[in-house]
């Protein structure tokens, strides 16, 4: 048994029926000629990579009135095939029907009761291609760790043979213990049997049954610590309104940002229902447009979809005369860590969409992305995700997520949407033998955000992921089409730079 660590819990505590904390994807399965590929063969192919993996075997017990963090037990008699589902697509096929069909299947909760994920192949697409989509909790994973599960899970080679458990080790699944964790002189271990300087752990494993006692102590001690934890966050919180205004005091020019977000047209109250478009673009030519401009890979997606909304919205009149805000999730994963569970921070970076130039945009962008690392190096930045996580009981924390969810647009709005960019592999993968032709990833929305846009590199390609609600964005496949357009502006933008330069050099 394992209690979950600070920033796994989060992530049930800012659950609600309208706003489900699961993330996933679409992987589009071609069979490969000359292998059998089927439901049966496809549900055995998981039953062998997933079944070693001890995490997606366990189930949450929680803690009566969020008093503390829920725990992880095992399920017994688990057995992988019951998460698994068969779909059938109507015919004729079209992206917008399986957009739909997707949409109904992601905003369905996890059952809590259950280990919290879910599969589902869906069949009838043209050349008898498949459509595999995949739920999972964000309990369970981040982005990162997500992406490096696929990996995990799928092949290199259409006819690979891999022991069940080889790619599962201890350090990736966080397998319950069975005795206790070594701890230091403070007495009590951490998630990796190590104490922190409090000797307060942030994961504790407890062996054997369910021990009530047990449980209420560590309440109690984890309790103990929030004065302290909430007198740091107080701090950061201070020093960052304090930096806000200090920066919204001085002069500033049209191309920079405020400390809060205007509204755009998704910033409202989001409802259950949920839709999924996607599109795609050559990594090359990102790659192609961040080494000429000198910035990031990171910073030419943002340009991307910031050109994408802004004309989208200039086209409905809805263009804010201030830029919007884009809240950027990065990882905090140390160089080769592939352990399960969550390890993010948020930053808020100027999204620049009231910059017209599309290379102006990219440059304003890469400067207020390393504004917010920098803000977030020294301290001056507010960590909202560790404040939630270890400041606060995860019943108030619930209290105050249902609070912001019925608050619509009558709250301060810190971002207007989450962008964010995963890596995968480079190379061609292969699920059960089926060629992965492509892959969409899906995330989920928070509160007063109808609008998400995940980005995940693969073999080659960026593929965005434009997960929204229906009723604030009834036309996303819009916005996807806005995003190729977006990077040809870019290109262009570059090109323009190149000639100038090669000019001035004749000269």
């Amino acid at each position: 048994m394992q209690q979950l660590p600070p920033q796994d819990a989060v992530f049930l505590s800012m659950e609600t029926q309208e706003l489900p904390a699961h993330i996933g994807g679409l992987a589009f399965l071609n069979p490969t000629p000359g292998q059998a590929f089927s439901f049966d063969s496809f549900v055995e192919f998981i039953r062998n990579r997933l079944g070693p993996c001890e995490r997606f075997s366990w189930q949450l017990r929680e803690i009566p009135f969020g008093l503390d963090r829920p725990y992880w037990v095992p399920r017994e008699n688990f057995d992988p095939a019951e998460h698994i589902l068969q779909i059938a697509l109507p015919a004729p096929y079209s992206p917008e029907a399986l957009s739909k069909l997707v949409g109904r299947l992601f905003e369905r909760p996890l059952d809590r009761t259950r280990p919290l994920w879910e599969m589902v192949l869906i069949e009838g697409l043209p050349g008898g291609r498949h459509v595999l989509l995949w739920k999972m909790h964000h309990c369970l994973m981040d982005g990162a760790s997500g992406a490096s599960l696929t990996e995990q899970l799928f092949d290199p080679t259409p006819d690979a043979v891999r022991p069940a458990a080889a790619e599962f080790t201890e350090a990736d699944t966080h397998p319950v213990a069975d005795t206790h964790p070594v701890a230091d002189a403070h007495g009590v271990a951490d998630a990796h049997g190590v104490a922190d300087a409090h000797g307060v752990a942030d994961a504790a494993r407890i062996p054997g049954q369910f021990d009530q006692r047990a449980i209420v102590e560590r309440a109690l001690r984890n309790a103990a610590e929030l004065p302290r934890k909430q007198s740091k966050y107080i701090g950061e919180a201070l020093r960052g309104a304090f930096s806000a205004w200090q920066s919204d005091r001085e002069p500033r020019k049209a191309s920079e940002t405020s400390s809060l977000a205007p509204t755009a047209p998704w910033n409202d109250i989001v409802g259950r229902y949920r839709g999924i478009a996607w599109s795609a673009v050559s990594l090359d030519q990102v790659k192609q447009v961040k080494n000429t401009m000198g910035t990031t890979v990171n910073d030419v997606v943002l340009a991307i979809t910031s050109g994408a909304v802004r004309d989208y919205l200039d086209e409905r009149d809805q263009l804010p005369e201030a830029s919007l805000i884009a809240s950027v999730p990065c990882s905090t994963r140390i160089a080769g860590d592939k352990t399960l569970g969550n390890q993010i921070r948020e930053f808020a970076v100027g999204w620049a969409t009231n910059v017209e130039d599309p290379i102006e945009r990219l440059l304003q962008i890469h400067k207020s992305a390393a504004e917010a690392k920098r803000k977030a190096d020294d301290g001056t930045s507010f960590d909202l995700i560790g404040m939630m996580s270890e400041a606060l009981l995860p019943g108030a924390l619930q209290l105050l997520m249902l609070g912001a969810a019925a608050a619509g647009d009558k709250l301060p709005l810190p971002a207007n949407a989450v962008v964010s960019n995963v890596p995968m592999a480079p190379f061609p993968l292969y699920c059960a033998g089926a060629h992965i032709e492509q892959v969409v990833p899906i995330s989920l929305l928070a509160p007063t955000q109808g609008l998400n846009i995940t980005v995940l590199s693969y073999c080659g390609e960026l593929h965005f992921g434009i997960v929204h609600d229906p009723s604030l964005v009834p036309d996303a496949w819009d916005l996807a089409g806005h995003i190729p357009k977006s990077l040809q502006q870019l290109q262009q933008g570059v090109d323009r730079e190149l000639t100038l330069n090669s000019s001035g050099a004749e000269a």
